[in-house]
């Protein structure tokens, strides 16, 4: 299984991600906005129909500021029609928009890593003295370092989805869980034996929100657990306060008595805490993949959650 796609949808500006330096881009508009003594320089980022100014260059009477949301844009479109890749200058008049007061635009497309657009690096009426083959390379050198950023910020991601662990309880995550599963579930239905899927969901009362914190609720669960599976069993968190167990047994009654186990321990240990429980049991003869029961275990759930 592969790491998710790219989420487009989020705004850089509003991302506290260690791979982006907002500062240092910044840094880049300055520079450019001074190389080419323009009257406003700003990076936007797309985002279907609508666009934001992720960064802008400091002059004071510069009608744009970091932050500043803009419908879709005409330049946007007309960067997205361009096939070049490097500096492009385009007419305010042809593009209208929040550009249209300006006499003349260059603007250089930025792309994520997976090809799709990005937004552009825009700078507003250039000085015609400073319109240069290396003012463009500057430019160039500046797209490289932001689109390095987004890469760095879409592998750090990778890395993080394809662990197998959970880092806050070190069971295995959801990723670990569909990569493991399937191969021990295809395994038990080899030689012939029956296997069930619970899955647990801590229900918050408010007495129990006062004695425990919530990390402190998902620890305890994901100890009982874990100290309560056998070698051959699976189980894994799967959202914030859902916890999902693979288990392989001789008959559905076992999946009841392990639930009556789990709950049995768990009241031991925090009485207060409350489970809401789904299952489903198959045989070996059952041609479902793991995913569709798992969301009839899910549905069970549901069902005893009312």
């Amino acid at each position: 299984m592969l790491a998710q796609k790219i989420n487009h949808n989020i705004w850089i500006r509003e991302q506290d991600h260690p791979a982006i330096s907002l500062p240092r881009w910044q840094q880049q508009v300055d520079l450019i906005d001074d190389l080419y003594q323009s009257k406003a320089t700003v990076i936007i980022q797309s985002n279907g129909n609508q666009a934001q100014i992720t960064c802008s260059s400091k002059q004071a009477d510069n009608i744009f500021s970091g932050g500043d949301m803009l419908q879709r844009e005409g330049l946007i479109d007309a960067i997205c029609e361009t096939i070049s890749y490097g500096l492009v200058p385009f007419e305010p008049s042809k593009v209208v928009g929040s550009f249209a007061c300006f006499n003349i635009l260059l603007a250089i497309k930025l792309n994520w890593p997976d090809g799709r657009l990005f937004g552009c690096l825009v700078i507003c009426d250039p000085a015609a003295d400073k319109v240069s083959a290396t003012s463009a390379a500057v430019c160039e050198s500046v797209k490289a370092l932001i689109q390095g950023e987004l890469k760095q910020m879409y592998l750090m991601e990778q890395l993080q989805r394809m662990s197998v662990q959970d880092e806050f309880t070190c069971m295995l995550n959801p990723y670990g869980f569909n990569l493991m599963a399937p191969r021990q579930l295809s395994l038990s239905r080899r030689f012939g034996s029956h296997a069930g899927i619970i899955v647990l969901e801590d229900m918050p009362t408010p007495v129990h929100q006062q004695k425990y914190t919530e990390s402190q609720r998902i620890r305890i669960i994901a100890r009982v657990i874990s100290e309560s599976m056998r070698e051959a069993d699976i189980s894994a968190r799967i959202q914030d306060e859902q916890f999902i167990i693979l288990a392989f047994v001789d008959n559905e009654s076992n999946l009841d008595s392990l639930i009556a186990r789990l709950r049995k321990r768990l009241n031991k240990e925090a009485p207060e805490i409350n489970l809401v429980t789904g299952k489903c049991f198959f045989t070996p003869d059952t041609q479902l993949t793991l995913i569709p029961m798992q969301q009839e275990a899910i549905a069970d759930l549901e069902k005893n959650r009312k």
